[in-house]
């Protein structure tokens, strides 16, 4: 019996001096990119899929909010005046690799590969399957400016 508790007491003693002290969940390319992900409401003003003709939204079109905690909504929104047409469509976000370049949005179920992110631009290309993953997968070029 004692041997076994000595046993159970190496394997602990193994286990706590493997484990390191915590330095941070975020390097600060990533919390670069969550700030200028966040820190502004995206207009969309562009939508290109191939083998269509550009959509290029001048008077109205969607407008997408990322929060931190990893929730976000997305309206479509009258330019002009503001109005919106119904109400939020609230989702879900996380990152699926480890430079944050690619976006997972749970309830379009679409994944956002970002080409460019500047605290004023953000433009991605939006496929259903994971376009890093699956680089052949349908795309779509989306252009997006903040919102002032």
């Amino acid at each position: 019996m004692k041997q076994i508790q000595l046993i159970i007491f190496i394997l602990i003693c193994v286990f706590f001096t493997s484990c390191e002290e915590r330095t941070g969940y975020y390097d600060t390319d990533q919390k670069e990119i969550i700030s200028l992900l966040t820190g502004v409401e995206w207009k969309q003003t562009y939508e290109h899929m191939s083998g269509f003709e550009p959509t290029e939204y001048d008077e109205e079109g969607w407008v997408y909010k990322f929060n931190a905690n990893g929730t976000g909504s997305y309206k479509w929104v009258n330019w002009n005046d503001g109005t919106k047409n119904g109400e939020p469509i609230y989702f879900r976000w996380t990152f699926t690799t480890d430079n944050f370049s690619v976006i997972y949005i749970e309830k379009l179920e679409r994944f956002w590969l970002i080409d460019r992110l500047t605290p004023s631009e953000l433009t991605v290309t939006n496929a259903i399957q994971d376009p890093v993953l699956y680089p052949n997968t349908d795309k779509t070029v989306c252009e997006f400016i903040a919102m002032k």
